[in-house]
């Protein structure tokens, strides 16, 4: 069935059209069809509602206005007035504006709408000079049909006028063999020309027939295939599923896909994806394209990408242990998971051992220099920050940045360079000292209370892992973290033993006899 769009016809016509009435009809007919050539705005009056239009002349439905209360005027309507003679004899009606005083006035009156925009469900080749485009039926205006449709080919700047065939489809020709083409659609009523389709996907046209003496290979039917499986989610670092290829038309001479999953594959012989996804992604459409010598065809994969879900006391990707998992997702800004991060995890008891289960942490100076600020910006964060009105530095996913400033002036970090030769030994890498944020839910996993909400203390509850069991415990009294406080002589670490938040020492920073450092990381 041909979809249909309009624009608004005024009632001051200047043009005028005469159209012959039965003898024996006296009354005005209900309805009115009218026909508009679009090219010279010329509008005639069919005598008939069985009567059609033109090819390429647009339609327009008019109703009778039932009254002159003009309830149907204003914007969403078009208006229109016919002349007929009050003697039954002059059988004539006249489109016109004004009426004279022996004609009768007849108004009538029909429904403006804004053009639709065409939806294009499948583009495909049709041997090696024709496309044939489906377009998905949409609610239109039915007093403003669609007189035809504007086909655009985006190749070679020409714009067809197309009608729909039986089925509804559109076809255009006279395209070049082996050549790739797309094309946008609008369609044109009464009322106006729609916007244009997004542009189709790419299609091929096949090779065009030789003409010789010997027989002529019957041509290849143009490709078409299914996907054993339309869509399919894989948990990163797993290897997927992919899919399966079902020829069911003409030999496929080859595959193609506009992207492929990162860690994955695609064999454009075979058509397979396959792999094991590295990167966490969302729900992404993946255009599969079969080409053969008569066209091509596509179809869509829908591939997801999620995360590994991690719990407090799992072993993380770095070898620690997870102590820390966000609701959401934080940044920290230069390290590997940057603004995508979830989890933090803490180094084992035997970071600086090499696994020695009988390691424990040692006492560091944080850094030799007293007097310097090492840049980090310790403005109030307020909310942001475990205390309100505390500092930005103490923020979740502020300890990289905040270990990678920790050497000023050339003076050493004791601190900062031990945890960079940890992170260089280790295959994950990227472990620093935390912020006083995530010192404090290090504090609270250490004695076994529950971490996550960031506006509960640390306190003196529970047991703070001390023993040497195994690489999991080995927690000592104080640890330092790599918040530098407001002043340059000042830095905040956490007392673990009564679970004590943290304190600025002034001019102490220098001082590596008391304080441990325990590095982490954020993942």
């Amino acid at each position: 069935m041909r979809k249909c769009l309009g624009f608004l016809i005024s009632v001051s016509l200047l043009s005028t059209s005469i159209v012959s009435m039965p003898s024996t009809v006296a009354a005005v007919k209900t309805t009115l069809i009218t026909c508009t050539d679009l090219n010279s705005q010329k509008t005639i009056a069919l005598k008939s509602n069985e009567e059609r239009c033109k090819p390429l002349y647009a339609t327009a439905i008019w109703r009778l206005q039932q009254s002159d209360t003009s309830a149907y005027s204003g914007a969403g309507y078009a208006n229109l007035r016919t002349c007929t003679s009050k003697r039954i004899e002059f059988n004539y009606q006249q489109i016109k504006s004004k009426c004279a005083k022996h004609q009768k006035t007849n108004d009538f009156w029909r429904i403006t709408k804004t053009t639709s925009t065409p939806t294009i469900t499948t583009v495909t080749a049709r041997g090696h000079e024709r496309a044939t485009f489906t377009l998905d039926a949409a609610n239109q205006n039915s007093d403003a049909p669609i007189a035809y449709y504007l086909v655009s080919n985006l190749k070679t700047g020409e714009i067809n006028k197309v009608l729909p065939d039986n089925f509804g489809d559109l076809t255009v020709s006279n395209l070049s063999p082996l050549t790739s083409y797309t094309f946008q659609i609008s369609a044109v009523s009464v009322d106006g020309t729609s916007n244009s389709s997004p542009a189709t996907q790419v299609i091929t046209t096949g090779t065009a027939p030789v003409e010789n003496v010997a027989p002529v290979a019957v041509p290849v039917a143009a490709p078409a295939f299914t996907l054993s499986s339309s869509s399919e989610t894989r948990t990163v670092n797993t290897a997927a599923t992919g899919f399966t290829i079902n020829s069911t038309g003409g030999a496929i001479a080859s595959f193609a896909i506009n992207a492929t999953p990162a860690g994955m594959s695609f064999n454009a012989t075979t058509g397979a994806l396959t792999g094991t996804p590295t990167t966490v992604a969302g729900a992404t459409s993946y255009t599969v394209t079969a080409t053969n010598a008569s066209g091509s065809t596509t179809r869509v994969f829908v591939f997801t990408v999620a995360d590994v879900i991690y719990t407090v006391g799992q072993r993380g990707p770095g070898g620690g242990i997870v102590f820390y998992v966000s609701p959401n997702y934080f940044t920290s800004a230069g390290s590997t998971c940057n603004t995508m991060c979830k989890y933090l995890e803490v180094a084992p008891a035997t970071w600086q051992s090499g696994g020695v289960t009988v390691a424990e942490d040692t006492t560091m100076q944080w850094s030799s220099n007293s007097s310097v600020p090492t840049g980090q910006d310790t403005t109030t964060a307020g909310s942001e920050s475990l205390f309100d009105g505390e500092k930005f530095n103490w923020k979740i996913g502020q300890g990289f940045y905040n270990t990678s400033v920790m050497k000023v002036s050339g003076a050493t970090s004791a601190a900062q360079a031990a945890v960079l030769a940890y992170a260089g030994a280790s295959s994950a890498g990227q472990w620093f000292i935390p912020s006083m944020n995530e010192l404090n839910e290090l504090c609270k996993y250490a004695r076994g209370q529950a971490t996550g909400v960031l506006t509960t203390k640390c306190n003196n509850t529970g047991t703070l892992k001390t023993g040497t069991a195994n690489d999991l415990r080995g927690f000592k009294n104080a640890y330092w973290s790599s918040s530098e406080s407001s002043g340059p002589t000042g830095v905040w670490y956490q007392d673990f033993s009564g679970g004590t938040p943290g304190y600025q020492l002034a001019n102490n920073r220098i001082d590596g006899s008391s304080i441990y450092i325990r590095p982490i990381r954020a993942f």
